[in-house]
């Protein structure tokens, strides 16, 4: 299999990181936090005027009819940002479903009692169709960018055709992108401080130690793109492998994010921690991120039973 991103693609992200580089900085992403709203309505308007939140939203009702493969690159450039709002449950998730490009949507798929961004979303998507109405009760959570919430009652909208575990692979696909984005961002992040602090009369980023946490870092990111774009290629084909190529996407993301976290932190010590820090904002999006969409055990069960599924059928041949 050959397989390359286009210079559409690439301009298209990097356009992207432009605008984000200005509008989503951490101080913006702090101030949305602090407001408690956990959504940015005029960061959300300027996604929506680009075309990343309708990139997979069909052309007939206003979107760019676009695949996992023309998205992937822009989710990582989301998490790069550490953008708040439910950008995956919307512009991945539930876009394909979508007659009105300009909803704001919240899901329900993953198994978890909780709902994200529920308190912001015009509908709910659930395994059994649209939720609306019902009474949204706030429970926090460690993001501050993705406030959790229950909910109880409203009416469900069943939907002809619905494939729940497809949308369940898109948000979990889009959640590894924004992973790997947010982890390379940690580690920018890390580098910068580890070249202004200075212990010994030396930046601490001149020891051997710290260049070791970051690199030991950088490389499991690394090794999470490769398997992140091919989930992407084969939801784009329809590959019959697309579930097990997700989970290993989301498997090694998970693993990217949780050695990044650490080696950060470590770099900046108690220091990152602290509300004033902007890494302590990236670090809390990985964790809670770590955990949707499927942890790290789902998903490395997932790909176990698939490669033994496909281990019977070939002795059964």
């Amino acid at each position: 299999m050959r397989f390359s991103f286009t210079d559409d693609h690439r301009a298209f992200a990097a356009g992207l990181r432009e605008m984000l580089a200005v509008h989503c900085t951490p101080a913006h992403v702090r101030a949305v936090w602090e407001s408690d709203a956990g959504h940015d309505p005029a960061l959300w308007a300027r996604l929506s005027e680009m075309g990343v939140l309708s990139m997979m939203v069909s052309e007939t009702f206003g979107g760019m009819g676009g695949s996992a493969v023309d998205a992937i690159l822009l989710f990582e450039e989301l998490g790069r940002a550490c953008v708040p709002g439910p950008v995956i449950e919307t512009a991945a998730v539930a876009a394909p479903l979508l007659t009105n490009a300009d909803q704001i949507i919240a899901c329900r798929l993953d198994g978890s009692p909780y709902v994200a961004h529920a308190h912001v979303a015009d509908r709910v998507l659930t395994v059994d169709g649209w939720l609306t109405g019902g009474t949204a009760t706030d429970v926090h959570g460690i993001d501050g960018g993705r406030r959790l919430f229950t909910v109880d009652g409203g009416s469900v909208e069943p939907i002809d055709g619905f494939d729940g575990p497809a949308a369940f692979d898109r948000g979990a696909l889009a959640t590894a992108a924004y992973l790997v984005g947010l982890s390379e961002a940690m580690i920018a992040i890390a580098a910068d401080y580890a070249r202004q602090r200075e212990q010994f009369g030396k930046p601490i980023g001149s020891f051997q130690a710290v260049k070791h946490l970051l690199a030991d870092a950088l490389i499991k990111v690394e090794f999470a793109k490769a398997p992140t774009y091919r989930a992407a290629w084969s939801l784009a084909t329809g590959s019959p492998d697309a579930s097990r190529d997700v989970s290993m996407a989301k498997a090694f993301a998970n693993e990217a994010a949780y050695r990044t976290s650490r080696a950060t932190m470590q770099v900046h010590g108690g220091i990152g921690y602290t509300w004033e820090a902007d890494l302590q904002l990236f670090m809390k999006k990985a964790w809670a991120l770590m955990r949707a969409w499927g942890d790290t055990t789902f998903h490395r069960r997932r790909v176990s039973a698939s490669v033994l599924a496909r281990a019977d059928e070939r002795m059964n041949d």
